[in-house]
């Protein structure tokens, strides 16, 4: 009896310790699972690297960048190549996507579009490029009155032929809160004014010519009727015709003073 008891205690014993390593091991595999998907999310996307290369970004804004793009796994591609045309040519990347990295996580980015549509459409008609349209969309959206700035910022951009380089320089005063006032200088060559402007020419000299050849048309009297016909000089003069029966042919200039 006492080595049945002792078996059963060793087969008790042996079986609370393969318990107790398929605990351990399932413990080990869920750390490993854990430690796994934590590594998998702290590395940094390749093609997110990739362009923090090419724009000099640091670390910490790199890694903020590849913690948004991990959630928008549908747009991934589009949002990568908004980023490239939006960050091309910006003097200060970093800055700039930060901007985009908010709007990321206010869920208003909308890849080279401005979130603010009244900026976007003053964009497509002054045709901003995307850097100044987010630079404006920012700065706007800090101003008590955006509606109105908005209007006056677009009677300078009417005027200049270089718009994306005017709103870079407005930037300043706009950020100092100062107003924006009317401009007091004509419109340049290649600006929106001044297309309109050949154009509403072209059509008045278009109207104008019709209206002539119209004036002359209606005051030209019909063929044969008071019109003088002449010929190129040294030609003489214009053949007569024959005379009906009991008509006299008119003389010429020969005949009557020959």
């Amino acid at each position: 009896q006492q080595q049945q008891q002792q078996q059963q205690l060793q087969i008790q014993q042996q079986q609370q310790h393969q318990a107790m390593q398929q605990q351990a091991t399932s413990h080990l595999t869920l750390q490993a699972a854990q430690a796994y998907d934590a590594s998998k999310q702290e590395a940094i996307d390749s093609e997110v690297q990739e362009l923090a290369h090419h724009f000099k970004l640091d670390d910490r804004i790199t890694k903020d960048l590849d913690v948004q793009m991990k959630t928008r796994k549908q747009t991934f591609d589009d949002d990568i190549a908004a980023l490239y045309e939006i960050l091309d040519g910006a003097r200060n990347p970093a800055g700039l996507l930060r901007v985009k990295i908010r709007e990321m996580e206010e869920g208003s980015f909308r890849g080279t579009a401005t979130p603010d549509r009244a900026v976007e459409d003053a964009a497509k008609k002054f045709n901003l490029d995307a850097q100044a349209s987010a630079k404006l969309a920012e700065v706007l959206g800090k101003r008590d009155d955006r509606k109105k700035d908005l209007r006056q910022i677009c009677k300078h951009l009417e005027l200049s032929n270089k718009p994306s380089s005017l709103v870079m320089l407005m930037l300043k005063d706009l950020r100092a809160g100062l107003p924006v006032k009317d401009p007091e200088y004509p419109p340049a060559v290649g600006s929106y004014a001044h297309k309109q402007g050949l154009k509403r020419g072209g059509r008045s000299r278009s109207r104008e010519k019709r209206r002539r050849r119209s004036d002359s048309s209606s005051s030209s009297p019909p063929p044969g009727q008071g019109t003088v016909v002449s010929r190129s000089s040294g030609a003489g003069p214009l053949p007569q015709k024959a005379p009906r029966d009991g008509e006299t042919r008119a003389m010429t200039l020969l005949e009557r003073f020959g």
